[in-house]
């Protein structure tokens, strides 16, 4: 639950526990998608991406409330967590740009423009 907008299911979250007594768990969240980027040129790809992360760090980053009953043993502190770190998966192959060049800019302008999501290809 992401106070404020309401119930979301994130593709992946990742909560990490510490052995260490008061430490919070660590939480991350993926979410991937699957575009048709390999038509696009540099401007229109970063918009995209750029969009994309905005997105996913508003429903997935910053602070969720778990409401699963089966993840709330993970947690030590009531169901709220801070998410440390956003990923956002593209599918590659076909569906990746072929120019790797304004590829490697407009992802690393997606960093840039929203910080504390990491854009990757698979």
């Amino acid at each position: 639950m992401k106070p404020g907008t309401g119930l979301r299911f994130a593709d992946v979250l990742v909560i990490e526990t510490s052995e260490l007594a008061g430490q919070p768990p660590r939480v991350e969240a993926l979410s991937f998608k699957s575009r048709n980027l390999s038509g696009m040129k540099e401007q229109a790809l970063t918009a995209q991406m750029t969009a994309d992360a905005k997105e996913a760090l508003q429903k997935y980053g910053e602070t969720l409330d778990i409401r699963r009953d089966s993840l709330k043993p993970l947690l030590r502190k009531g169901s709220e967590v801070s998410v440390q770190r956003v990923h956002l998966i593209y599918e590659g192959g076909t569906l990746k740009p072929k120019d790797t060049r304004e590829l490697k800019a407009a992802v690393n302008r997606a960093r840039i423009e929203v910080p504390g999501v990491e854009v990757f290809f698979q």
